[in-house]
């Protein structure tokens, strides 16, 4: 009887470490679903009991994922990891108090853990506590890399708040001193051409910053644009129409993004005109057909909701003593189309001079030389008699 016991007792303890063996290779494989069919399982050990808590977390069922961190707890689980992934459980379902405390709780079990601050530091981010958020947030980028979003939103933080010299600067402090392999390298450059650019009007720092972000990641086509628009408003439309024809063969050979290829054409200038937004855009394609423009201005309304008038190049039906395109208007509200008296004999537009134009046209200086009607009004219904 004694040596079935025995025997017993053995199978059991190889039965309960092989389970739990096989719990921590499922952790490792990301195996989720299948952890969590363990849930119910009496002999669960404090690990086991984290390891179906990060299951739950990562299937987005949060409150099962408290429930297994608090058993992982009371059975002696006492490391920073636990409450801060209790913690972020917690924030997911909207329990800030409770999250902030138990990021704490981790702070304590490890001060050094960049992670514990981060998350503490974004708690408060989450509810606009900027000022406290910033605070942790300082202290977290001053421990060893762990995640970037300290980097980013000590930073992001001076953005919101319209303070944007701090901005700049903090943005600038960031990217000293994180890993330039890091994807957030990437988003501080991204953000600190856009302030020299917007802000600053420091369009060779704009060059700079988007110039090292293309260096890096050659074919996010989409921020082209950007780097576009800064050569256009710095007036080197050499180099800016260098990397437009980089869009255009990429356009002809079809491997812009989908919504690129559907707007067929790059926002190469903005600029504003009394007070309000003036948008150029560059067509890819060369016009074949009556009317298509190689260039098309907009003029957004002051409330920046939609667009009050365009001005365009048209190419013309046939060629009339060689002019190939004519310089058009159209008013959105009266659908009234005007034509200019600028034109041009090749494809080759000055755009510094297109642009000198529109300005004098939107300030009145330049009258059209006729205009048209197009718009359909609809007919009044007569009252029955």
């Amino acid at each position: 009887m004694k040596q079935h016991l025995i025997t017993f007792f053995v199978l059991l303890i190889i039965s309960t470490n092989g389970y739990s063996q096989s719990l921590k290779e499922l952790y490792l494989q990301d195996d989720y679903k299948k952890l969590i069919e363990y849930a119910n399982v009496d002999t669960l050990t404090k690990e086991d009991c984290y390891y179906i808590g990060y299951a739950f977390f990562q299937l987005e069922d949060d409150l099962n994922a408290i429930k297994m961190y608090d058993l992982a707890i009371e059975k002696g689980l006492d490391d920073d990891n636990i409450y801060l992934y209790k913690g972020l459980s917690l924030r997911y379902d909207k329990q800030f108090d409770k999250a902030i405390e138990n990021f704490r709780l981790a702070i304590e079990r490890n001060p050094k853990g960049q992670k514990n601050f981060t998350e503490l530091a974004n708690s408060f981010y989450f509810q606009q506590q900027l000022d406290t958020a910033l605070v942790y947030f300082l202290k977290a980028r001053a421990l060893e890399f762990e995640l970037g979003d300290p980097y980013i939103k000590i930073p992001n933080i001076y953005h919101i708040q319209e303070i944007f010299d701090k901005a700049l600067e903090e943005y600038q402090i960031s990217a000293s001193l994180i890993d330039k392999k890091s994807p957030t390298y990437i988003e501080l450059l991204k953000n600190i051409g856009l302030l020299e650019y917007t802000v600053k009007k420091n369009y060779p720092n704009s060059i700079k910053a988007y110039s090292e972000m293309l260096s890096i990641v050659p074919k996010e086509y989409s921020l082209y644009a950007k780097l576009i628009k800064v050569y256009y408003a710095n007036e080197d439309f050499i180099k800016g129409d260098s990397l437009f024809n980089v869009l255009r063969v990429k356009y002809e050979q079809q491997e812009l993004p989908k919504e690129m290829m559907e707007v067929r054409g790059e926002t190469v200038d903005e600029f504003t005109w009394n007070g309000q937004r003036v948008s150029a855009m560059k067509y890819y394609k060369s016009p074949q057909k009556f009317a298509e423009p190689i260039y098309q201005f907009f003029l957004i309304d002051k409330a920046g909701k939609r667009v009050e008038k365009k001005i365009l190049t048209e190419k013309t039906a046939a060629d009339i003593d060689g002019v190939k395109h004519i310089l058009c208007g159209i008013d959105k509200a009266s659908g009234e189309h005007f034509t200019y008296p600028m034109y041009w004999k090749t494809d080759e537009i000055d755009y510094k001079k297109l642009k000198a134009t529109v300005i004098l046209i939107l300030n009145g200086e330049i009258k059209p030389q006729a205009s048209s009607n197009f718009s359909t009004k609809k007919k009044q219904k007569k009252k029955k008699k």
